[in-house]
């Protein structure tokens, strides 16, 4: 506890640089480095503690009033997709999403909504599966990078990541961000594929892809806000 913040401290084997990640679900991350010791991510952490309850506060504002009951749609910004959800109580079977046109049916027991929101969640990381296998190989055309392996998963503070082996995460969750910022991630990201870091090489190569990377960085940090709340609940 620094001030009247908490923060979760976590020691990373494949982090090259101390990392504060803040969701207003998950709070205040710090990520420290193999090689750096307590007391500097410490320092760390008091050089940018304003920045930091700054931007907690702002985060926590945006979820005083979140909706977190079942949805009646979803509003999917990266693939320009509505989708109408409705509900349907059934008994037994473990619960599942069915697709007739324009419209999600969710079949649950109709007093498990725990169970309806998982149903969801995979069908969500099916359906980002689908997108981003086409949209992955369709950047890496364009670009030149390559990778291994992609896996979509539904990570709590992180956008995506890429191992030293190639292997690209997704999180199922940038469904619901802007087409840009979600091409900046993908980017980011593939970037890694070449230099595991974030050194000036590492940034001059996403410039060469995404001149506005700075700006979009920025945007993408705070876009936690974009994800439906109801989806953070577990």
């Amino acid at each position: 506890m620094q001030g009247s913040l908490a923060y979760h401290w976590r020691r990373s084997p494949r982090a090259k640089s101390l990392q504060v990640r803040i969701t207003p679900w998950q709070g205040i991350e710090v990520v420290i480095p193999r090689h750096v010791s307590r007391e500097r991510a410490r320092a760390f952490v008091a050089k940018h503690r304003e920045w930091i309850r700054d931007t907690w506060k702002r985060m926590r504002e945006q979820i005083v009033d979140a909706d977190l009951t079942l949805p009646k749609s979803l509003e999917m910004r990266a693939t320009d997709e509505h989708w109408a959800v409705h509900y349907r109580s059934r008994g037994g079977a473990r619960a599942r999403v069915t697709v007739s046109g324009p419209t999600l049916t969710v079949h649950y027991d109709g007093h498990d909504e725990k169970a309806a929101r998982q149903a969801l969640r995979r069908w969500l990381t099916e359906r980002a599966r689908v997108y981003f296998l086409d949209y992955v190989a369709e950047l890496c055309q364009v670009t030149g990078f390559s990778y291994k392996q992609l896996q979509i998963r539904g990570q709590s503070s992180r956008w995506g990541s890429c191992s030293s082996r190639g292997t690209l995460s997704l999180n199922y969750k940038l469904l619901f961000l802007e087409p840009e910022l979600v091409r900046y991630l993908i980017i980011h990201e593939l970037s890694h594929t070449r230099h595991l870091d974030h050194s000036a090489r590492f940034w001059k190569l996403v410039e060469v892809c995404e001149p506005n990377y700075r700006a979009l960085d920025q945007e993408l940090g705070e876009s936690w806000r974009d994800v439906p709340a109801w989806l953070e609940i577990t």
